[in-house]
């Protein structure tokens, strides 16, 4: 689950752009696990970076687009673009694997609560 107990540490401010499927898809999936769209953006960022920094990703091959490996979650936007670099490719790759056992652990709690009512 995204920590949202930290808000006052977060002083800085960043706007990104996404098309409406890609917000949509966002808004869906924080749905999906209970929190906002920006709370879930901003955990995946934290999660790509924490990644990043415990493992360096070779630069995408200019000559060489690879594509995105199937995601682990839910089927993929119908929009997504054919050429993603292969660093995006290995970032959704893990947010996706990251928000699928977040949510097994969710449901798996849900289910334990459930169980002892």
């Amino acid at each position: 689950m995204p920590d949202t107990r930290r808000g006052a540490d977060r002083t800085k401010v960043l706007s990104v752009r996404l098309t409406e499927e890609e917000l949509e898809a966002l808004s869906t999936r924080a749905t999906e696990i209970g929190v906002g769209p920006s709370t879930l953006a901003r955990t995946f960022v934290r999660q790509a970076l924490a990644a990043t920094a415990t493992t360096t990703p070779s630069p995408p091959s200019p000559s060489a687009p690879s594509e995105p490996s199937a995601p682990a979650a839910s089927p993929a936007p119908a929009t997504r673009p054919a050429e993603d670099s292969t660093f995006e490719a290995q970032l959704r790759a893990r947010l996706e694997a990251l928000l699928a056992a977040d949510l097994v652990t969710r449901v798996e709690a849900l289910e334990r609560c459930a169980g002892g009512h």
